[in-house]
């Protein structure tokens, strides 16, 4: 049981814990100046970490594609552990961050054995405006993707997605979904995009264009469950527009979210659908069996795949398989 007063977000950089107001980052390390780092963003349900194994897999695997070496993958999540435990926080969200480190300021890599800056981060999170828009459903407007060309590396170098964030903002839209030079979705900023065509559940294939979303994966188990085929296939933007039943995004934070509006569009009737609300459904179903089973109960996602390439570089991931984000029982 944690002996702090009540939930508090905390910090943890490099093994030293702090309110994150007091955590205080080098001017000189790569990750502000440069970008040059990676991130996870993992959702907190009573004090345990969904979707833990598919987290981890996919922070090796931007580790490894770009070459961040020194990374201990089970002492970083033993940290982990210790950070929710002393933040008392049962609903939150854990945010790990991983730079390449301190260093003179020059774009070619520093020298050999510089070790990288590791960040920790739990906060509390406000499910409510999240189950309010589940119930509406959300508006989303349309952006040209302005990305680089490795969107599966999950890496902090985001000003593009800030800016078509702040458009839909600006908006009053939850999202942007955004369009590459030949008129095709990928994603959203922060979420990938699924529509319902043809009874089918649909996403864009995987690739180099996407993040390999672990939410995404999960629906892709979950279509299953509710007698649906998931398929990838190719969708353009004005395809998305006028030859689907239903729209919807899917991600960490935002679960299963139905899209009424595109481009201050209606989707259909502008409600959400049938299948929208069934994914919904399995999703609450699936989250509340894993809680009920307990948190030394295997993970049942452990062994779904996020469909990552794997990168020939090297760095310390030798116990990364069987590193776990989940907390003790309290």
């Amino acid at each position: 049981m944690s002996d702090v007063a009540g939930p508090r977000s905390l910090a943890c950089l490099n093994g030293e814990f702090a309110p994150p107001e007091e955590t205080r980052v080098p001017i000189w390390d790569r990750g502000f100046l440069f970008g040059d780092s990676v991130y996870e963003v993992v959702r907190l349900y009573d004090g345990r970490c969904w979707l833990e194994s598919a987290h981890l897999r996919r922070l090796e695997h931007s580790l490894a594609a770009v070459r961040i070496t020194g990374v201990d993958l089970t002492q970083l999540m033993s940290r982990t552990r210790q950070t929710i435990e002393q933040s008392g926080v049962r609903e939150g969200t854990v945010y790990i961050q991983i730079t390449r480190g301190v260093a003179p300021r020059r774009h070619a890599f520093p020298a050999p054995g510089t070790p990288p800056t590791e960040l920790i981060v739990v906060q509390p999170f406000d499910v409510r405006p999240t189950r309010l828009r589940q119930e509406t459903g959300v508006g989303v407007v349309s952006r040209p993707d302005h990305r680089w060309k490795r969107c599966d590396i999950k890496s902090t170098n985001l000003l593009a997605n800030v800016l078509a964030a702040q458009d839909a903002a600006e908006a009053e839209c939850l999202e942007a979904v955004l369009f590459d030079a030949r008129g095709y979705v990928t994603e959203a900023t922060h979420s990938s995009v699924l529509w319902v065509r043809g009874g089918r559940i649909a996403a864009t294939p995987e690739g180099p264009e996407i993040l390999p979303g672990t939410t995404r994966h999960l629906a892709r188990k979950l279509a299953e469950r509710i007698g649906r085929s998931f398929v990838e296939e190719e969708v353009t933007l004005d395809e998305l527009r006028t030859q689907t039943a239903e729209v919807m995004l899917v991600g960490t934070t935002i679960e299963v979210m139905p899209v009424v509006k595109l481009d201050g569009r209606p989707i259909r009737d502008g409600r959400p659908g049938p299948i929208t609300r069934a994914l919904q459904d399995a999703y609450a179903q699936a989250l509340a069996e894993w809680l009920a089973a307990g948190p030394n109960a295997p993970d049942p996602w452990a062994d779904f795949g996020v469909g990552m390439r794997r990168s020939s570089a090297h760095h310390d991931t030798s116990s990364a398989s069987s590193a776990s984000l989940t907390t003790a029982a309290s």
